[in-house]
């Protein structure tokens, strides 16, 4: 068939899994208390609170806080430990739905 014979094949593999969102740890160095998806997406950091976020080390991290993200580099768990806070693995947020947003929003 000449059709078939005259478009490229289609190579390689196309992944569907969405790349986790990377934040360095001395970007986290202003923010204060509970730090978890949505105080990075206010704080303009990642693209959207939906995905799975990764905190990797960069510089050390002087300021006590608590971890609440869905992945950290082991160095980075032990410089939040040393600092005197905490890591917690949490799993991705899902949104909410229109009706259950609506509802949330009349209450």
């Amino acid at each position: 068939n000449p059709l078939t014979s005259s478009i490229p094949k289609g190579r390689g593999f196309k992944s569907l899994r969405t790349p986790a969102q990377v934040v360095y740890l001395d970007r986290l160095e202003g923010l204060k208390g509970t730090v978890d998806n949505f105080a990075l997406y206010e704080a303009g950091l990642i693209a959207t609170p939906f995905h799975n976020v990764k905190v990797i080390l960069r510089v050390e991290l002087t300021s006590k806080l608590t971890l609440k993200v869905q992945g950290a580099s082991k160095s980075v768990v032990e410089a939040v430990v040393k600092a005197g806070g905490a890591f917690v693995k949490t799993p991705t947020p899902l949104p909410k739905s229109a009706k259950e947003a609506e509802a949330t929003d009349k209450k």
